[in-house]
């Protein structure tokens, strides 16, 4: 059996929670959902949020709060989530693709520059694998951020919490990212404006939308050790990093002012991905692309249009890297970075 990229993180006491969750018969939305609000309003320093059941719901209802429209134009990432496309066509809202650094995997700010040129309604950053993004140029752009912390949550820029710059935060919480509910999403805002846009659309859902406590009982826990979680994970990290270290092939950067986590650990490959593959499935590990159903993908638009997202897409892969990878997965996966072809 291959050793997984991704493996949720499910400890004794991350059961004992779902258990207690049961045993009380209250497993629909209610109050362990509000708890768990409260604390990633705590953990994130936001002040309002809601809990969904899926990434494509929270995503719908954030672009509608940001009152974006058909005939909206929105910058993203080419290597955004392609969900952020199923939504934006599902609305008519026209996509803006600013190509990527080769560096981070983050957009370009130049490339963001002379999309804004146009007009310009509103800008998705999502920052993929961990990285951070220059938090200081994305709020002086003048116009409203959605901050995507589905692969960096956790992480600071200049100390603050990423998803507290955004006029509106999503995250997913599916099993593959740091914190999960087996399966839901967040919708957060700081902004008194979009918190009351956010309020006035759930106010009339069903409760059929909103995560349930079941779920919600799951991330609750993890979140409370979420410090330990990031700490074994940058470890993990560390050690993958000294093995890339004596090869031609790197990982991504995130700027200096800026603390990144390692959500998994991505090699940019310095050459096709074809031998490196079959090499990694050899040694029974999961070959796996590290973007996948990006947004540039999905929107079927041609590879020229984000040369460098393109050539990211061809060639960076992605090793496990999570807390329950145990110190002999660890050190195995180490002797096959420091022998990648």
């Amino acid at each position: 059996m291959l050793l997984p990229v991704f493996k949720p993180y499910i400890r004794r006491a991350d059961m004992d929670s779902v258990l207690s969750c049961l045993i009380s018969d209250e497993i629909g939305p209610g109050e362990i959902s509000k708890e768990l609000i409260s604390e990633l309003s705590r953990f994130l320093d936001l002040t309002n949020g809601f809990l969904f059941r899926d990434y494509y719901r929270a995503i719908s209802i954030a672009l509608d709060a940001l009152e974006l429209k058909s005939g909206s134009r929105v910058i993203l990432s080419p290597l955004a989530p392609g969900a952020y496309i199923d939504v934006i066509k599902e609305k008519g809202i026209i996509p803006l693709f600013a190509d990527v650094d080769s560096q981070s995997a983050l957009m370009d700010h130049e490339a963001i520059n002379h999309l804004l040129e146009n007009n310009v309604d509103a800008l998705i950053l999502h920052c993929p694998l961990g990285t951070v993004a220059d938090m200081e140029y994305f709020s002086s752009l003048g116009i409203p951020v959605l901050e995507d912390i589905s692969e960096n949550m956790g992480a600071t820029f200049d100390g603050q919490r990423c998803g507290s710059f955004g006029k509106i935060t999503v995250f997913s919480m599916e099993p593959d990212k740091i914190l999960t509910c087996g399966g839901g999403s967040a919708v957060f805002s700081n902004d008194s404006f979009y918190s009351e846009k956010l309020q006035s659309f759930c106010d009339n859902y069903s409760s059929e939308i909103f995560l349930s406590d079941i779920n919600a009982s799951l991330a609750l826990v993890q979140l409370r050790n979420i410090e330990e979680i990031l700490d074994k994970r940058a470890e993990l990290g560390n050690i993958f990093q000294s093995a890339l270290n004596k090869t031609e092939h790197r990982t991504l950067k995130s700027n200096d002012r800026s603390k990144s986590v390692s959500f998994s650990f991505p090699v940019l490959l310095n050459g096709g991905m074809k031998d490196v593959k079959a090499y990694v499935m050899k040694k029974n590990i999961e070959p796996r692309k590290a973007f996948m159903r990006t947004a540039i993908e999905v929107s079927q638009r041609e590879d020229k249009i984000c040369p460098v997202a393109s050539g990211l897409i061809l060639r960076t892969l992605l090793f496990p890297l999570y807390p329950s990878l145990g110190k002999k997965n660890a050190e195995m996966i180490s002797k096959v970075i420091t022998t990648l072809p």
